[in-house]
């Protein structure tokens, strides 16, 4: 079993946990009546270029990113000119959970993408209900008719999709599912390798009229620039700007390189 199945057969068993303790049908009751501001995910990519700043505690791969609390980093995004905050909402590999999306929501201007490993419409339900404005989708752990399910269910709630894939198949997987907005992982979450060298492969195949970002191994004014020229419209970066002695110029260094991009 690769890290990749290990996490989802344990996100299966905490969905049945969480089902027990707070059924479908309470947060569908909830869901009638809430409506929370949204704010603007899938329209910045229309404005310009788009960075998305990662917060999560810890990762399989890098261990602890996140010693002091992890709403002092999102005190600095809020300060930053990131565009959007992304939230690790898984509690056992990433050390978030969906109380810590809501505390970050409260205190940042920007909009908020949830990133979990999502397989159940019940997530959909504790997305929209956590204020987020945006979630992801591994392409690799769902089926197209699951997609498909998904999206549509984000949609009735004004949630837009990030749709994540690692190989042309799963290009072809999201684009027949009828992908919002596509983030392309340089890393495989089977064996935890980054290279950049994915989005240059995968960005080809990506029609223009879909919004693509780049994701994990950018750590640089260069990878911006590299993975700009493949035809990424946005990056999504966590731990080059965590481990960074000074954050709040990481994303500045990082946000300039990818808005003059070929100027």
């Amino acid at each position: 079993m690769n890290v990749l199945d290990e996490i989802v057969a344990k996100k299966r068993l905490e969905i049945e946990k969480a089902k027990a303790a707070r059924p479908l049908e309470t947060l569908q009751k909830e869901a009638a009546s809430f409506d929370p501001k949204r704010r603007a995910f899938r329209k910045l990519f229309d404005r310009g270029s788009v960075l998305i700043a990662e917060i999560k505690p810890k990762s399989p791969s890098e261990g602890e990113l996140i010693t002091g609390s992890p709403l002092d980093v999102a005190d600095l995004y809020a300060k930053s000119s990131a565009d959007v905050i992304s939230v690790l909402t898984d509690k056992p590999y990433f050390g978030g959970d969906i109380e810590l999306l809501k505390q970050v929501k409260a205190c940042v201007p920007q909009a908020i993408l949830r990133k979990d490993f999502i397989v159940d419409e019940y997530q959909v339900y504790e997305t929209f209900l956590s204020g987020a404005d945006a979630f992801l989708l591994i392409a690799n752990i769902l089926k197209v008719d699951e997609l498909i399910h998904l999206i549509a269910l984000g949609k009735r709630f004004h949630l837009v999709t990030l749709l994540e894939v690692h190989s042309q198949i799963e290009v072809a997987k999201v684009i027949a599912a009828g992908a919002e907005v596509i983030g392309i992982n340089n890393r495989d979450l089977q064996t935890l390798q980054v290279d950049l060298k994915v989005t240059e492969t995968l960005a080809p195949l990506i029609t223009k009229k879909i919004p693509m970002i780049s994701e994990s191994g950018i750590e640089s004014a260069e990878d911006v620039r590299r993975v700009r020229k493949a035809g990424a419209r946005g990056i999504l970066v966590g731990t080059s700007i965590l481990k960074s002695s000074d954050p709040l110029s990481k994303i500045h260094e990082l946000k300039q390189a990818l808005a003059h991009h070929g100027q």
